[in-house]
């Protein structure tokens, strides 16, 4: 059998002969019709076993919840028992961090049910952890065969929920897989853990036996695991008070009992624990090592870590220390619960400060003493800020006064610029809102008043925000339009004053969809319906004359130049004939009665040298 022989103290106090020795055991053997597995065990034997030991035992068989932790409930009573025993036969379920022991009326309870359903089994090691060193807990299951048992790490099992089989013996919901999984013993409490059976055997059989330890009685049996306070030191039970008569009592060998005094010693020391050196004062008051013993006591006692660990501060509380030392002026690098090196700190320098030893950990006292210190800042510190509120409004009204109470518009302005949340923000910001809206209205009545495009222009320029911003820019695109309408009647009758098809296709262009476009196209169909071929040939005839001439950049820019002079625009003056330059062109040629073909010819280039083009005939 695996043992791990935790040697938390080699004894403990022994209390007053007369406390009595208590023990619960609670079994469940039905798990319903449709479980394959069932809890066997009469748990008979061991209920007289250990009544016969001097036990007061509470028991129950597949009881519901409610009993469970009724009777559970009995073992906690002012007086702790001198010894527990707590046995639990069943079966039992793990989320990989926590167990629970499962009644039979715990219909396939999840993570998220099994609280209300089963016993917890932190709850059963919290309750037993009243005893140190005298308490032993007891867990029976039918199934060892899902079970990794790991004494030797002091937990049954480390599977997770995620693990568990897909053909469990019975049902169990998400999160939730069958075993003891971690169990972390109290200081002080025994496990032993195995097939109900072999607990049920050992209890009957061993654990009764006076004057034996428990690794005494577990030595052979290495079907259960044990793991947790196992002192081979002591006794479970106390050995009989007979005295042979046959055999005289010996004295004990001096040099055993400086041996057994020595391992004593060394466990309470290993140990390090206030109860641990207890201990060894109670098997030896006057022994060689009492004087250490009751110096570690006071050293430990004096621990300013163990002082405030005993606080048990909660997370709300560390939250309320840490804004009173904030609100001292010292600094803990955030409020969150968390006494890290920031907050260590920051206790440190206050306990300096106030001349206390500079521990960094707090007692009760000098929480007391921050909480007087801290409510006396607070207060002063509401004062301040009183006083300072009382400042900020003389400083106000005063400046009101000098600005002679907002009568115009610059000083309604520099009081609203140093005081934009002050006494009179509200009158000073109404009246600038009243002398706004009149310096717009009276805007837009000077832009109707002209109603031109520049003076729409101006008014947004100024309110673009304004009340009549909307009204502007509508006028201004309604002036577009007409603009744009005007110029569409002009080019349409310019180019029936021409009556080319030049003249029209030209309108076509620059209007396609404009508003006498309909009847250009019939005009143009009709002039170019009698000589289409002719009008091509026209075309190619004009091309090959202006190619003739043996125009050079520098003569082409130089037409550009002449158009651009005579009002026909011909686009960029680069020297390239573009189809902007080719209807300059055309309207020149119309304008000069020649014949219109957007290219430059003889003629053409006769009458453009008579218009003043540089050119040699």
């Amino acid at each position: 059998m695996k043992l791990r022989l935790v040697i938390a103290c080699a004894c403990v106090v022994a209390p007053p002969a007369v406390a009595e020795n208590r023990a619960l055991i609670m079994g469940t053997q039905t798990y319903g019709e449709d479980v394959e597995l069932t809890a066997e065990g009469d748990v008979s034997a061991a209920i007289e076993a250990l009544e016969a030991a001097g036990f007061d035992v509470i028991s129950g068989v597949d009881l519901e919840i409610d009993a469970l932790r009724e009777n559970m409930g009995s073992l906690l009573t002012d007086e702790a028992p001198e010894r527990s025993v707590i046995l639990l036969s069943g079966r039992f379920a793990h989320s990989g961090h926590e167990s629970w022991y499962l009644p039979g009326a715990a219909d396939a309870p999840s993570l998220a049910t099994v609280d209300g359903a089963a016993l917890s089994l932190s709850t059963v090691m919290e309750i037993a952890g009243q005893s140190q060193g005298g308490a032993v807990v007891l867990l029976g299951s039918p199934m060892a065969e899902l079970e990794d048992l790991n004494a030797e790490a002091g937990v049954v099992s480390e599977a997770s929920a995620e693990d568990a089989p897909d053909d469990l013996p019975f049902a169990l919901g998400f999160g939730l897989m069958p075993g003891l999984g971690t169990i972390t013993p109290p200081q002080g409490v025994t496990v032993i853990a195995g097939d109900i059976p072999d607990i049920l055997s050992f209890v009957e059989d061993a654990l009764v036996m006076p004057g034996l330890s428990l690794p005494e009685m577990l030595a052979d049996t290495e079907e259960l695991q044990a793991y947790g306070f196992l002192s081979p030191l002591l006794s479970f039970l106390p050995a009989d008070d007979v005295t042979s008569e046959a055999e005289p009592v010996e004295e004990q060998n001096t040099e055993s009992e400086a041996e057994a005094e020595g391992a004593v010693w060394q466990a309470a020391q290993d140990t390090d624990t206030i109860v641990a050196y207890e201990a060894y004062l109670a098997q030896y008051p006057e022994g060689a090592f009492a004087a250490d013993a009751r110096a570690a006591i006071d050293a430990l006692a004096a621990d300013p870590e163990r002082i405030e660990a005993a606080l048990e501060l909660g997370a709300s509380t560390r939250q309320h220390i840490q804004r009173q030392l904030n609100v001292l002026g010292y600094d803990t690098r955030g409020v969150d619960g968390i006494f890290g090196p920031g907050t260590r700190n920051a206790i440190s320098n206050w306990q300096q400060d106030s001349g206390l030893d500079a521990t960094s950990f707090l007692t009760a006292e000098q929480i007391d003493v921050l909480n007087d210190m801290a409510t006396t800042r607070e207060a002063e510190l509401e004062e301040e800020a009183r006083e300072q509120e009382l400042e900020r409004e003389r400083a106000d009204r005063a400046y009101w006064e000098d600005t002679g109470r907002g009568q115009d518009e610059a000083g309604l302005r520099a009081y609203l610029e140093r005081f934009p949340d002050g006494l009179f923000s509200d009158v000073a910001g109404a009246r600038l809102a009243e002398t706004e809206t009149a310096r717009d209205r009276e805007a837009w009545e000077t832009a109707l008043a002209e109603d031109t495009e520049a003076a729409y222009r101006r008014y947004l320029d100024t309110h673009e925000d304004g009340a009549f911003a909307d009204s502007a820019r509508a006028r201004l695109a309604e002036m577009g339009e007409e603009d744009a309408l005007a110029a569409d009647e002009a080019a349409w009758s310019a180019a029936q004053q021409i009556d080319t098809a030049d003249a029209y296709a030209r309108y076509l262009e620059d209007f396609p969809e404009g508003a006498f476009s309909e009847p250009a196209t019939q005009r143009l169909d009709e002039l170019t319906e009698d000589a289409p071929e002719q009008d091509e040939i026209t075309q190619e005839q004009a091309r090959e004359a202006e190619a003739a001439l043996g125009l050079n950049t520098i003569t082409r820019g130089l037409v550009e130049v002449l158009l651009t002079a005579q009002g026909f625009n011909p686009g960029r003056t680069d020297g390239q004939f573009d189809s902007d330059t080719r209807a300059a062109l055309r309207a020149y040629q119309e304008a000069r009665g020649l014949p219109v073909s957007g290219y430059v010819d003889s003629e053409t280039q006769s009458q453009m040298i008579s218009d003043g083009l540089p050119l040699s005939r």
